[in-house]
């Protein structure tokens, strides 16, 4: 029986707001999705690279049959440079195969979306409403109330914030933070931008096919190519002269003049450049890349999850991947106090007070801020090296990262880390991805 006292309002209905419909929904607790495009499932944006720990939770949710018919394999990256002088295959995607029994895929992000949306139950998709753009939102000691730009008002327990890292709900979070004694307020301006990209999708057309990973390395600016099923996309990765914490917004214009710049890059040795794939597109767009980790990631009833809470460069494909595993550690936190709740009271439908959800919020943030922060380290690194940032990255990008043996070294070296990584602790399903390094949580078996 579903709780009729609790009700989250989720806002932001990308990859991770949906799987924070699918955590709300298997745990029979109430839930609204607001999102501000005018659809939930849009065919735009980049395609997203789904790695070990996102996929895992996936096929926990019974998602992973429908992700590999919409997804390509990814074994290996081919790497060259600015000259098109190869700088030698990198195997991380190979161990994690061995390590993790998967190896990384890559999905457009309208696949993956309308894969989150339809293995929803009916009356779960009824509670996605898109052109819900939030205004304010407002919390009391008793519940939260969110208000829409169209007039609509929410009334709820708890807000998460999946939207993103411009969100709305975390400036709202710190306006509320400023007008109480609390200490726990961020920095208005988070994150710092020390790149831009400009991503573009293309037809998936020879000579590149499914599953090709590429990337394109020289100073200043640096490229990745992931060849899904029927697109492909690069991002192309720009170093800014001067490091900014002010948002950018870019215009047509601003994509013609980075492809003059830049559209002599080669995307594969021998193949197209990026000035081949910016006139076959399909779309294309650009943004900054803006990185960091907040000190604060709730505040009474308002939690953030994601992008909204943390940011990396897409460099090593953990953002979507990790936005996904703070659902979870979310989830898991509330479902250990509705189970206390629940137990000492005696009562199916109690819901934890206003202290126990501060409990889980704070519990949260403590069990992932360790890992995203080295997430983020990581990201940065890779984007220093593959953009040449310095004399130690330049080395370190033609000398170390295309030596197997080091690359293997490294790869085994964090795998017990990512084997820590958390499912949902109350969903039952099968462990299909199974490696060398066992999952330190095991899922919860439906066999009797």
């Amino acid at each position: 029986m579903a709780s009729k006292a609790f009700k989250a309002i989720v806002v932001g209905g990308g990859p991770v707001g949906l799987t924070a419909a699918h955590s709300l929904s298997r745990a029979n607790l109430d839930f609204v999705v607001l999102e501000s495009r005018s659809k939930i499932v849009l065919d735009a944006g980049s395609n997203l690279v789904l790695l070990p720990i996102g996929l895992r939770v996936l096929s926990q949710l019974g998602l992973l049959p429908a992700i590999e018919a919409a997804s390509s394999p990814m074994s290996h990256f081919k790497r060259i440079d600015h000259e098109q002088k190869d700088l030698g295959d990198t195997l991380w995607f190979t161990y994690f195969k061995q390590n993790h029994g998967a190896y990384p895929r890559v999905i457009s992000r309208h696949d993956l979306m309308r894969i989150l949306h339809d293995g929803l139950p009916a009356e779960a998709q009824a509670k996605l409403l898109p052109n819900k753009k939030v205004t304010a939102v407002t919390t009391t000691p008793d519940g939260v109330t969110v208000t829409c730009a169209d007039g609509s008002t929410y009334t709820g327990t708890i807000v998460v914030g999946a939207d993103g890292a411009h969100s709305t709900v975390r400036s709202q979070m710190r306006h509320a933070a400023l007008s109480s004694p609390s200490p726990t307020i961020n920095d208005e301006k988070p994150f710092l931008t020390t790149y831009r990209s400009m991503w573009i999708r293309f037809p998936t057309i020879p000579p590149i096919v499914p599953g090709d990973a590429s990337e394109t390395h020289g100073y200043n600016c640096t490229l990745q190519l992931f060849a899904g099923q029927d697109t492909s996309v690069i991002g192309i990765y720009e170093r800014l002269d001067t490091p900014t914490r002010d948002s950018a917004r870019y215009t047509p214009s601003d994509e013609i003049e980075f492809v003059q710049r830049w559209g002599h890059l080669p995307v594969i040795k021998g193949g197209m450049t990026i000035a081949d794939a910016y006139r076959d597109k399909t779309q294309a767009g650009m943004v900054n890349l803006e990185e960091g980790v907040l000190k604060h990631w709730s505040f009474e009833r308002i939690v953030l999850v994601g992008d909204a809470a943390h940011k990396f460069t897409p460099s090593t494909g953990a953002g979507c991947n990790n936005g996904i595993v703070d659902v979870v550690a979310l989830a898991n936190e509330l479902y250990h106090q509705f189970r206390a709740v629940r137990g000492e009271k005696g009562e199916e439908e109690a819901v934890p007070e206003r202290g126990g959800i501060l409990k889980a919020f704070n519990e949260y943030q403590q069990a992932r801020i360790e890992t995203v922060k080295d997430g983020m380290d990581g990201a940065s690194r890779a984007t220093g090296a593959a953009t040449w940032a310095d004399v130690t990255h330049r080395f370190v990008d033609r000398h170390v990262l295309s030596r197997d043996g080091l690359v293997r070294f490294f790869a085994n070296r964090s795998a017990p880390v990512m084997a820590k990584t958390p499912v949902f602790a109350y969903v039952e399903g099968e462990e299909q991805l199974v490696g060398k390094f066992p999952w330190a949580q095991p899922i919860k078996s439906s066999l009797k």
